[in-house]
Order: structure tokens, then sequence, then C-alpha cells
């Protein structure tokens, strides 16, 4: 997913939701700025905290081996404010190049190099189209499942496009997306839409056809065509076990009524 609310991302860490991150050096990260920043601790009330959210989150935590990881950290935070951007804006001009490809597959990976150059430009200050990126997080967040040479071997069909190119300086993976464009927006991404853009793209695509959202998360999912659903699988769950209470609720007002 792209982060638009870097604060309110890193505070979900802090409670402990899962963000999906498996490294716990960007946990660290994120969990020693939002103290800094958010919560304005000095550095000593600052590692202790972290300490006591290693302690409560970490497996087989030893401080012994992070204390210096931690310390560093803080010191690094003081640098990195967090960011926070309002959505990200896609033009009518911008979809109309990206399916001129004729390549869903293509499409979508397009799709997010476009929103990734366009949260990279206010998130780190990038200029003219510039985006960093791994192919592989691409390929994530378009939802295209290929081996790892169909995925060089799509990103080189976008690139015989004219769409993007390559920098002449290319120290790091990075790109030019050279069709940006702030005019005739279609499209404004919050941060749920961010965490499925090609459900975003392909909703767009369609004409709003085959996904929706979800009525009580607002997250993004492919519609079933035979029955259509109201919520994602994980608030089916929970709705489905609030009725399940209610309803057992209910079943013992009424006994005791009848008792009575």
């Amino acid at each position: 997913m792209l982060i638009l609310n870097e604060e309110k991302y890193a505070e979900d860490i802090y409670v402990g939701i899962d963000m999906g991150i498996k490294s716990i050096m960007t946990k660290i990260r994120y969990i020693t700025r939002y103290l800094v920043h958010s919560k304005q601790l000095n550095d000593k009330d600052a590692y202790v905290d972290t300490i006591k959210w290693l302690k409560l989150y970490q497996d087989n935590f030893d401080e012994s081996c992070y204390s210096k990881i931690v310390s560093d950290a803080i010191n690094k935070a003081h640098k990195y404010p967090f960011y926070v951007i309002d959505n990200i804006q896609i033009a009518q001009s911008e979809l109309d190049s990206i399916s001129s490809l004729g390549d869903l597959r293509a499409e979508k990976v397009l799709f997010v190099l476009l929103c990734m150059a366009k949260q990279q430009r206010m998130s780190n200050g990038f200029t003219n189209g510039l985006v960093k990126y791994s192919i592989t997080e691409v390929c994530k967040f378009a939802r295209v499942s290929v081996p790892a040479d169909d995925r060089e071997y799509i990103l080189h069909k976008i690139l015989k496009s004219g769409l993007i190119d390559i920098p002449k300086k290319n120290d790091t993976k990075c790109l030019i997306v050279n069709f940006i464009d702030v005019n005739n927006v279609t499209l404004e991404l919050d941060e749920t839409d961010c965490q499925e853009l090609a459900y975003v793209y392909l909703n767009w695509k369609n004409g709003g056809k085959g996904y929706t959202k979800c009525k009580r998360c607002n997250k993004w999912m492919k519609q079933s065509k035979t029955k259509p659903k109201k919520y994602c699988e994980d608030c089916a769950k929970v709705v489905q076990t609030d009725q399940k209470r209610l309803w057992a609720e209910k079943s013992r007002k009424n006994l005791t009524q009848q008792n009575d």
C-alpha cells in the first residue's frame, strides 16, 4: 500500500495493529518517530517506551541486542517528521495514456507507478515524475502474479511505449513517469484506495462494475457476480458474530418475559 497519512500509519503500529510489516527495523523506525514527533518524548523516555513496545510485540526480545539499534533510531527520528498527504489526484489524460497500452497487466503496473510517483513527489520531494521503485513491490500493488522474468518483460514493454523513461544518472532503482497531468482530475485516491490500487484502476476501467467497497471498513473488494457482497471477509465474520450475539440476547430476553 501507499502511505498518505504517515503519522496515522505509525500510530496504528504503536497500538499493535498489524500493518503487514515484516522488518523489525522498519517497525522501530516508525515507533521512534511516533514517540519523538507525536508523543514529543525526550530521548530517554522514547527509549524506555520503545523497549516496552518491543517487549510487548516482539517475540523472544532481548534488550541487549536492540539497545544500540533503538538509540540510533531515536537520534535519526528527529530528522524525519511525518508527512500527511490529503489525496492522490489522477487526471483523465493519465488514465487514457495508461489504457492505451492495451495490456491489462502492463496497465495496472503503470497505474501503480503513476500513483507512486505522485506520492513520492509529496513525501520525498521527488520532481519531474521521478519514482524510486522495486518491481516486486510494484507487481504486488498491481496484483500481477508472474515469474521474475515476466515482470521485467512487462516493465520493458511500458518503457518501449515511451510513457516512462530511465534517468540518465541511475544509481538506484528509479524511473521517470513522463505523462503526469494535474488538470481534469477524474479520480481522487484516499488512504483506503491506496491499499488496493489494482482494484481502483479496474473499477474505473470497467465503468464502476465488478468492484465495490466494504460497507463496514470501506476496503475495496472484488464483487461476486452471483451473490453481491456487502462486507469483506474480515468484516463479514465480525458482522456475523455480532448478529449471533444479538440474536442470543433477544432469545434470552424473550424467554425471560415468557417465564415472567
